[in-house]
């Protein structure tokens, strides 16, 4: 049996998923570029099946394709150096009220496709906006100003307290773990 296909679909998955990488967040929301070519690979390798009659070796395929995609996801979660390159970061489009023009250049995104995003995500006003991060699956990340920002009940049951206790607590063990303090470039 000639085992060099298996050589050749490993080549494929690797080259299409720089392509992907290459072609940018927007091009696949919700996604990563693994998953986005495993099912390009599966409808495409699927459809060869029926064409040329080659059942065993389309399954040997579409199982060696699965396993790729586990091996990558593997290797993704083990080296942070690795899922930087194959998956991408997060990419800062709004900072403190203003539109980042630089990186909305970089991924090739305008203006009015990032205001759609954001009327997506139910928000008006971009002065409003602290913080705002295309993600590596297209997704819009938002962090709102202060004075934007949505009260909780854990803030209202704060205030009640510090009314009735004349205490005031210190926000600085939120700040630590915000998530938007992790993204490169903020």
């Amino acid at each position: 049996m000639n085992i060099t296909f298996l050589g050749e679909a490993l080549g494929l998955l690797f080259i299409s998923t720089l392509l992907l990488r290459i072609a940018g967040k927007k091009s696949m929301a919700k996604m990563t570029n693994s998953e986005v070519i495993i099912i390009l690979a599966i409808g495409t390798t699927m459809g060869h099946a029926i064409k040329e009659h080659k059942f065993w070796q389309i399954i040997i395929i579409l199982t060696f394709f699965i396993l790729y995609l586990i091996l990558v996801q593997y290797v993704q979660m083990r080296f942070k150096k690795i899922q930087r390159y194959l998956i991408g970061s997060a990419t800062v489009v709004i900072r403190d009220g203003g539109i980042v023009e630089d990186n909305l250049k970089k991924l090739r995104l305008t203006t009015e496709q990032l205001e759609m995003k954001l009327r997506q995500k139910g928000i008006a006003y971009i002065a409003n906006i602290k913080t705002a991060t295309i993600e590596s699956d297209g997704g819009l990340g938002f962090e709102l100003m202060e004075h934007a920002q949505p009260i909780t009940r854990k803030e209202i049951s704060d205030l009640l307290n510090e009314k009735r206790d004349g205490n005031t607590q210190d926000r600085g063990e939120e700040q630590k773990d915000n998530l938007f303090n992790k993204v490169p470039g903020i």
